[in-house]
């Protein structure tokens, strides 16, 4: 166990600073994180007092995360005994490249995985190794519900829309991992890397084969997997979507990696893993921008009271407990019904107020707050307007390209 950890350290590191194709990519990914953030500015534009990370921030955040998950999925990886071979991740990248290129959406592991097993099992070329790619994308995705799970709702990005002719609120979700993924590959016996690293009789499920009658050996190689979670939650807190998501995907990938394991012994089910794991992928995302489309806003205007969208953080709202979604009815006993109303309660500074919500899950509920000496005249809530002059397609959100960005850069130029 030691080795394998050890080997998969030296893999990385080695990588990161000798694959010309390793650091390719993450250049444009890092490009792309740029081209998000500056969406994400003009999407918080329309919501005053929003707090948002710095570009450095979200960088530096991406890269721990996806380096940190990377070591722990080459692990069940290797163990599990997946190989790969060389000329495949070639390939692998090159629909990667162009996917990202078109639209991030479809960047997501399981879209160049299921393209490359679908090409190979029809045309023969390239050829690779389906049971054993179908099960990187499994345990990758895996990965992608815990990380969706363990950052449910962080980061997410409050903006208005039009929903059914009326304004809504929404929530725009999207954590983006590339994560450096080592495996098993086959080498020349007298590479620098060819050292068998699992042991005789340790019971591999992919159980790896020699190609060549000998002339090769087990070595490790190394390639980016792209996780790109992108959501959208109307009808329930950020956190709630996300939760579910990372079940559905959960749920997805176990189903993937079973399919994967059987047909190392049953060849057919290689053509329905290869299409499930774009289908399956592609119809929970789907199903989750559906369902909230189509669904009942939580964050809508309501005929009494003032509908919070948002708490700001280390807020008096948010140490008294006000959560996302409540609607707040009256302050002091004064009836509240927009923002303007909100502050005018507030303006003689309280030291003490009690106020009366509906709350987001139909309880109402009174929240009790002191501040002495001075008392108070913010709430630190960001309201869903009656009225508002900018709203967003979500669209636009969904299905960005980078293409197309460069197309737009292009004819907005200014030529003499």
């Amino acid at each position: 166990m030691l080795n394998i950890l050890a080997s998969i350290a030296r893999e990385l590191i080695e990588t990161f600073f000798a694959n010309y194709l390793f650091v390719f990519l993450y250049v444009i990914l890092i490009v792309f994180i740029r081209m998000q953030h500056e969406k994400y500015n003009e999407f918080q534009s329309g919501v005053p007092n929003w707090q948002n990370k710095s570009l450095k921030e979200i960088t530096e955040s991406i890269i721990l995360v996806g380096l940190a998950a990377g070591f722990a999925g080459s692990f069940v990886i290797i163990a599990a005994g997946i190989t790969i071979d060389p000329e495949a991740v070639k390939y692998l990248f090159i629909i990667m490249f162009i996917l990202l290129i078109l639209n991030i959406r479809f960047v997501c592991f399981a879209y160049p995985v299921g393209i490359l097993a679908i090409t190979s099992l029809l045309f023969n070329y390239p050829k690779v190794d389906v049971a054993s790619v179908l099960g990187l994308a499994a345990i990758m995705h895996l990965i992608e519900s815990i990380l969706i799970f363990i950052n449910r709702g962080k980061d997410s990005i409050p903006v208005f829309i039009k929903h059914k002719g009326e304004i809504a609120g929404a929530w725009l979700i999207r954590k983006f991992w590339p994560v450096p993924v080592v495996f098993l590959t086959f080498v020349m016996q007298n590479a620098v890397n060819g050292t068998m690293l699992i042991p005789r009789g340790w019971g591999t499920l992919f159980g790896p084969k020699s190609m060549g009658a000998g002339a090769l050996a087990l070595g490790l190689d190394c390639v980016v997997a792209v996780l790109c979670y992108s959501d959208l939650a109307i009808t329930k807190h950020p956190q709630q979507k996300s939760k579910q998501t990372a079940f559905l995907i959960f749920s997805y990938s176990l189903t993937l990696f079973t399919i994967a394991l059987i047909s190392t012994a049953v060849p057919w089910l290689r053509y329905l893993g290869a299409v499930f794991c774009v289908a399956g992928r592609e119809a929970i995302t789907i199903y989750g921008r559906n369902m909230e489309k189509n669904g009942m806003p939580l964050f809508a205007q309501v005929r009494r009271g003032l509908k919070v969208m948002d708490i700001l953080p280390k807020s008096h709202a948010e140490l008294m407990g006000m959560q996302r979604g409540d609607t707040i009815l009256n302050v002091n006993g004064k009836d509240i019904q927009t923002e303007d109303g909100l502050n005018e309660a507030l303006k003689d500074y309280p030291v003490f107020a009690w106020i009366q919500v509906a709350g987001w899950d139909g309880k109402d509920k009174t929240y009790e707050y002191k501040c002495y000496p001075d008392g108070f005249n913010t709430l630190g809530v960001i309201p869903v307007p009656r009225e508002n002059e900018v709203t967003y397609n979500t669209d636009d959100f969904e299905h960005m390209s980078i293409l197309k960005n460069i197309v737009s850069r292009f004819r907005n130029m200014n030529w003499v």
